[in-house]
């Protein structure tokens, strides 16, 4: 008996329409994708501030005496200085710090805040001082639009952030 034998596999045709297809879906998903990356890097960045404040917040309601936050060479996107001024002397000194916090993710991110150089005291009441009634910090990256991020400091030492928020 004498019959055919077929061969097993792909042809020329089914491959070039895998792909094709794939070229399609990756068309449309690598856009979404370097979107989401940003939008998660800014998140991530407002966390970071957020919790250094609600950090310095709570250390100095446990000490009971006021805990200081500053900027980083006197910009909030290089990230915070948490200090407890242990010789009453108003200003930093070395073994003063508690905790630095550097914002993750930060190449490409902007940080703009309602007072020039940030520097601001939580007292042992878990109220801020040196920020006014509201300090605004925004988070914005290279996209124009709606896409940034904000947090919102009270002077009663609360905090909110919302999305959504205009850059230039």
């Amino acid at each position: 008996m004498n019959l055919l034998r077929r061969e097993a596999g792909f042809t020329l045709i089914e491959l070039m329409i895998v792909v094709t297809i794939l070229a399609i879906v990756m068309a449309i998903g690598i856009p979404s994708f370097t979107t989401m990356i940003k939008n998660n890097r800014l998140t991530a960045a407002v966390n970071d501030l957020a919790g250094a404040l609600h950090f310095a917040r709570a250390e100095a309601v446990r000490r009971g005496r006021s805990v200081q936050v500053q900027a980083l060479n006197n910009d909030i996107a290089n990230g915070l200085r948490v200090w407890f001024d242990t010789n009453s002397n108003s200003s930093f000194n070395d073994g003063e710090e508690m905790r630095v916090v550097r914002l993750a993710g930060t190449s490409g991110i902007t940080a703009t805040a309602g007072v020039t150089n940030l520097n601001m005291t939580y007292s042992a009441r878990g109220s801020v001082s040196g920020a006014g009634n509201e300090l605004k910090i925004t988070l914005c990256d290279d996209r124009s639009g709606s896409h940034g991020k904000e947090l919102r400091l009270l002077a009663s030492g609360m905090l909110r952030t919302s999305s959504g928020v205009a850059c230039n």
